[in-house]
C-alpha cells in the first residue's frame, strides 16, 4: 500500500491533532481542575484562618464577657428561691414570709401554695398568706418584703376589716410570688 506524501501529512496532522486532543482531554484540563480546586481550598482555608485569628484576637474580650456574665448570674441567683424542687423551694419562701411575720409579732392564720406558673425561664411559685393584724404592721411586713434579697412580687393584696365598730384590726389576704429556675434548666445553661 502506497500512501501519497500528500495523504501522509494529512494522517499525520490528523494523529497529532488526535494526540493533542487526548494530552489536552487527559492531561492539562484534570490538572487546571485540580490546580483550581487546590486555589478554592486555599482560598477557604485562608478565610477560616482570618476568622479564627478575629475570633483569637476577640479572647481577652469575651473572656471579660463571661467573667461579667457569670457575676450576673451569681446576682440573679441570690434573688431567686432555692431547692432543687418547686416545693421545696415554696418551703423556703413559707419559712422566709415565717420570719418576716415573727419580726414584726404578725402569726400567719393561713399559708397556702398555689399552683406554680412558668414565666419564661423561670417558675413562678405563689403563696397566698392570710394574718390579722393592724395597718401599720402590715405596711412594715409589706416593707420587708420590699428590701427582701429574695425577689418577690406581690400580685394581689386583700385588706378587709375584721369587726365594723372596731376598724384597727383587719384580716389581710397577700399573694406574695417568687420565682424559681429549675436546677435541670439551669444546668443546661451553665454547660
Amino acid at each position: 500500500m502506497n500512501i501519497s506524501k500528500r495523504d501522509r501529512k494529512i494522517l499525520t496532522i490528523g494523529i497529532v491533532a488526535v494526540a493533542l486532543f487526548l494530552v489536552f482531554t487527559y492531561v492539562i484540563s484534570p490538572f487546571m481542575e485540580s490546580e483550581q480546586d487546590i486555589r478554592d481550598r486555599t482560598q477557604q482555608l485562608e478565610m477560616l484562618l482570618q476568622k479564627y485569628e478575629k475570633i483569637i484576637g476577640q479572647q481577652t474580650e469575651i473572656e471579660k464577657k463571661l467573667t461579667q456574665t457569670k457575676r450576673q448570674q451569681g446576682q440573679l441567683d441570690k434573688k431567686l428561691l432555692k431547692g432543687s424542687t418547686p416545693s421545696l423551694a415554696a418551703a423556703e419562701m413559707q419559712k422566709m414570709l415565717e420570719q418576716i411575720s415573727k419580726k414584726h409579732d404578725l402569726e400567719l392564720k393561713s399559708v397556702k401554695v398555689k399552683d406554680a406558673e412558668k414565666e419564661g425561664d423561670f417558675l413562678a411559685i405563689p403563696l397566698e398568706i392570710r394574718l390579722t393584724t393592724d395597718l401599720n404592721r402590715t405596711r412594715k411586713f409589706l416593707s420587708d418584703l420590699e428590701k427582701n434579697q429574695k425577689y418577690l412580687i406581690i400580685p394581689q393584696l386583700k385588706i378587709s376589716v375584721k369587726n365594723q365598730r372596731d376598724p384597727q384590726e383587719v384580716i389581710v389576704t397577700i399573694v406574695v410570688t417568687g420565682f424559681f429556675m429549675e436546677e435541670a434548666a439551669a444546668d443546661k445553661k451553665n454547660v
